[in-house]
């Protein structure tokens, strides 16, 4: 273990264990919110596990530490955040949630403690290590998302390895900072005498505020790339290729030449700021479609404009001002010499701050089920961003303008050649993965004699009991074999999902054609399109409802030259009340989108029961798969469901009168890898 110790300090440590600090982090907090969230889902509604979200306040502890944290507290502070990372993948529900918590919180504990332990030393390069740890910490984030199809592939099977060997890395050097020169000068300081030029409360309150908006930001955004590319409906290639490229571009040049960014003057930092969260903002808004303002329904809504592309890759070029900002404001803090206290009670105002960001974000998705405030968050989702950028960029404010300067700050050859050897073996997996995820496999197209066409609600991924289940519900529908997917409550890439995009990860596997419903910039119902042979004219259009906003796709598909009219929908449970109270006003705008058609194809999640007004109403227009196919069978689904289904069931397909004769089949299946049973047809088409 002696030489193994000695091994370590031969490499810069400091930057390895900040990479793994913060990379351990923004999985631990992801899978704290999406655990929470899950635990809601389940059962519709606000619930006390909710409250697990004070996990997040931990820092009001360091308030109570008026002589210091001993350096042993420490080290056991940051061990547990290890052993949280090592064992949150082995539990599910409330005790992940728990052990995800306790991991976000004793990063919240131990990141301030430990800058605050640098500030005594009071070392120009420890801003640089701490923007070069965030950089590093969210390259490897999209290094492993890209791997697992926006699925962290360290937590994901036996890759659960790499996590490992990770853990026991960053475990053994938190275990070695007590013997650090920086430490030792920190502990045997007299506090008195430390602080002889204390930095003012308020600017610490604004610093700490900034870092944690640049946090925050990295965690709902950057870690996970396919949140922008669901945003806009950008290429999720191009937007991982330029993060990651600008990204080794920035470690690069804080190794080699940081003085390079001398050049810039201090409004020119201000300036690159206002125009990245100009261009962050203003990209969510014109991607956004604003119910509140709407007239008339259905509302188609729009292509993505040229300008919508500008801004996307006009704020990409612009991102990489958070990590030099963090730089800045790290460096600040070091430099002002806090006390325990002082960052203690501004760590926990900023961890506020971060709880508030969370929960605004959230509630800009389930608007409609938040009591009193919940109607101000709709539409409201650039507001979170607008609010945070405001909270990274004011704090820059805070920074000395002599200050900004850069300067070399590692001296070893070996050092800078390591770091440049795993920034590029990374950089250069994720072009490669991404090539080959790139493009669907090539399917057949000749005449196809049977078409299957499903129809899956898959809960945001989550299986019955509320646990992520992407590979199970992917299982299911790769034994199925269909042709035509449509897919509902696919609304991921959100922090409530840990920005996981499921319809990616499923479509990785298949190869098919795909388009995505809603942009997740609307907050409403996920709905999403697979195909095997090419999606034609893919649209999104929105019905009128009293409360949770729902949409619907529509596309054409051509099999053996026959041209079909294909729907996804998920309805609301929302009646309107200037008609009759037992139909739904948004069905009945749906069907209109259906009149005159041929060849139609409506699926998706109804929330209507057979014999209803909803149901009688669409079956003027169309047929139930069930009740006309030559075969209906329920296949393995609980027994629960088995006996209530034939007259419970909420989930259809509808053909017109043109594919009567020909459905062959109707099913329903899935067991409980979602908390809706699959249901698929089979089309003779010949």
């Amino acid at each position: 273990m002696e030489s193994f110790k000695k091994k370590f300090k031969k490499i810069d440590s400091n930057v390895v264990l900040l990479s793994i600090l913060f990379l351990f982090f923004l999985q631990l907090i992801s899978d704290f919110l999406e655990t929470i969230y899950a635990l809601n889902l389940i059962e519709v509604e606000l619930n006390e596990n909710i409250l697990a979200l004070l996990f997040l306040l931990t820092p009001i502890i360091l308030l109570f530490f008026k002589k210091g944290v001993p350096d042993k507290y420490i080290v056991v502070i940051g061990e547990i955040l290890v052993i949280s990372r090592i064992l949150e993948v082995f539990f599910n529900g409330t005790v992940k949630m728990v052990i995800t918590g306790i991991g976000s919180g004793v990063f919240l504990l131990f990141f301030p403690l430990y800058l605050q332990k640098l500030s005594i030393g009071n070392k120009e390069k420890y801003g640089i290590e701490f923007g070069l740890g965030l950089a590093i910490a969210v390259l490897l984030s999209i290094f492993f998302r890209v791997l697992g199809s926006s699925v962290d592939i360290s937590i994901f099977s036996w890759f659960q390895s790499i996590g490992w060997i990770l853990a026991i890395i960053e475990a053994i050097l938190i275990y070695n900072i007590i013997n650090r020169e920086e430490f030792k000068v920190a502990s045997s300081s007299n506090s008195s005498k430390e602080y002889s030029k204390p930095v003012s409360t308020l600017k610490v309150l604004g610093l700490c505020i900034g870092i944690i908006g640049i946090i925050v930001l990295i965690y709902f955004v950057f870690s996970s790339p396919t949140v922008i590319s669901r945003w806009a409906e950008g290429n999720y290639f191009s937007i991982i290729y330029l993060l990651a490229i600008e990204i080794s571009i920035f470690i690069l040049l804080m190794v080699y030449k940081p003085e390079l960014l001398n050049a810039l003057k201090f409004w020119m930092l201000l300036l690159w700021n206002v125009l990245f969260i100009f261009a962050l903002v203003v990209l969510i808004m014109v991607n956004q479609t604003f119910f509140i303002l709407v007239e008339y329904y259905p509302v188609i809504a729009a292509p993505t404009s040229l300008w919508s592309y500008i801004l996307l890759y006009m704020m990409l070029a612009l991102s990489p001002i958070i990590l030099i900002d963090f730089v800045l404001l790290s460096r600040e803090i070091i430099k002002g010499q806090p006390s325990v206290r002082k960052i203690g009670g501004s760590f926990t105002v900023a961890s506020v701050v971060f709880l508030i960001l969370i929960l605004a974000n959230v509630f800009t998705i389930v608007w409609d089920y938040i009591p009193l405030i919940g109607n101000f968050f709709r539409d409201m989702y650039w507001f979170v961003f607008l609010l945070t950028g405001i909270f990274i960029a004011i704090p820059i404010l805070l920074v000395r303008k002599s200050r900004v300067d850069f300067t070399t700050v590692f001296s070893k050859l070996k050092i800078k050649l390591l770091l440049t050897a795993i920034i590029s073996i990374i950089l250069s997996s994720v072009i490669i993965v991404g090539f080959v995820l790139k493009y669907p496999y090539e399917q057949p197209i000749g005449f196809e004699p049977n078409i299957r066409v499903l129809s899956y609600n898959i809960q945001q991924g989550f299986d019955e009991s509320g646990n992520k289940n992407f590979e199970g519900q992917t299982q299911v529908i790769l034994k199925a074999n269909p042709t035509i997917i449509g897919l509902q409550e696919s609304d991921t890439c959100r922090i409530s999902s840990g920005n996981l995009d499921i319809v990616r990860y499923i479509n990785n596997r298949l190869g098919y054609y795909s388009y995505f419903g809603p942009k997740t910039t609307t907050g409403t119902f996920g709905i999403a399109l697979l195909s095997k042979y090419p999606i034609l004219n893919p649209r999104t259009f929105y019905m009128e409802t009293k409360g949770e906003q729902t949409a619907t796709i529509e596309a054409q598909i051509i099999i053996n030259a026959k041209i079909y009219f294909v729907y996804v929908t998920h309805l609301g449970n929302y009646k309107h009340p200037l008609i009759d109270p037992s139909q739904y006003i948004e069905q009945e705008q749906l069907l209109r989108r259906i009149v005159g058609r041929k060849n139609v194809i409506l699926m998706g999640d109804f929330n209507f029961n057979p014999n209803t007004e909803q149901y009688n109403l669409t079956t003027t227009l169309l047929n139930d798969c069930w009740e006309i196919a030559n075969t209906s069978l329920i296949g393995d689904i609980p027994i629960g469901w088995r006996f209530r289904l034939p007259y419970l069931r909420i989930d259809h397909i509808f053909v017109s009168d043109e594919l009567n004769t020909s459905i062959t089949g109707c099913y329903y299946f899935g067991g409980t890898a979602s908390d809706h049973p699959a249901v698929a047809i089979d089309i003779r088409a010949f």
